[in-house]
């Protein structure tokens, strides 16, 4: 995992320490009479995704018949959730959420240029336009500073709904959409501020592995059995929730 994910499970680890010496005080109960109940509510955070494309073609403006390059996208995310939590007698707390989200920034270009031309191109637009994830969650209850906080870990499965196209100056184009699952692990902190909300911070890595895979089998006439483009797909997400308590 990357350096986001390594400061995370610090910080998971941390709660975790805390939890443990307040794990008996139950002096300062929940404004919500405790973690269990169903929940909907919104949220909202940054999706930071990793692109890569390995592509090759007899076609390719590449002396090597390959196009493979590799990006870094930034999108905000909007979205909601619903969830169903049970607090256990000794304060530990589980339970399980699904939330969809959408991408503001939902399309993206990958390209190879020849070296020799500027005008000629091999132009990929890769489209991330929305995640569903149903996950588990489970954690701690503890008391601190007359306030109730949930550490919790998260895991569970995520699924992206994604596309790819290509085209090139010859007018050559093809596209493929496809909905890949992959799998996510996550922590966050959930404070309860009044009766029936509470609001959390959360992040969590997604990895959609080889998220889809795109035929070319003509380009500029050449025909090519083995034409085509893979993206693989992973993703840091920085999410503020809150949640209304039914």
């Amino acid at each position: 995992m990357n350096k986001f994910s390594i400061m995370a499970k610090g910080i998971v680890i941390a709660m975790g320490m805390v939890g443990v010496v307040y794990a008996g005080n139950n002096t300062s109960r929940s404004l919500l009479d405790g973690w269990t109940g169903f929940y909907v509510g919104m949220n909202a955070g940054l999706v930071f995704n990793k692109v890569q494309l390995r592509s090759q073609h007899l076609g390719f403006t590449s002396p090597s018949d390959t196009c493979n390059t590799s990006a870094n996208f930034l999108s905000l995310s909007p979205g909601m959730q619903l969830g169903y939590m049970y607090q256990f007698p000794n304060d530990l707390v589980s339970g399980i959420e699904a939330n969809v989200t959408l991408n503001a920034n939902q399309s993206n270009s990958l390209s190879c240029t020849s070296n020799f031309n500027p005008n000629v191109y091999d132009r990929f637009t890769f489209r991330n336009q929305m995640q569903t994830a149903i996950k588990g969650r489970i954690g701690r209850a503890l008391a601190w500073n007359n306030s109730t906080l949930l550490p919790y870990l998260t895991v569970g499965t995520s699924f992206a709904k994604v596309g790819l196209t290509y085209k090139n100056e010859g007018g050559d184009y093809y596209s493929q959409n496809a909905i890949k699952p992959g799998w996510l692990i996550g922590a966050g902190i959930e404070w309860a501020f009044r009766q029936h909300w509470s609001l959390r911070a959360e992040y969590s890595y997604v990895n959609y592995g080889k998220a889809i895979n795109l035929t070319l089998p003509s380009l500029y006439g050449l025909l090519d059995p083995n034409g085509k483009a893979r993206v693989y797909l992973s993703a840091n997400n920085f999410t503020v929730v809150i949640n209304y308590w039914i």
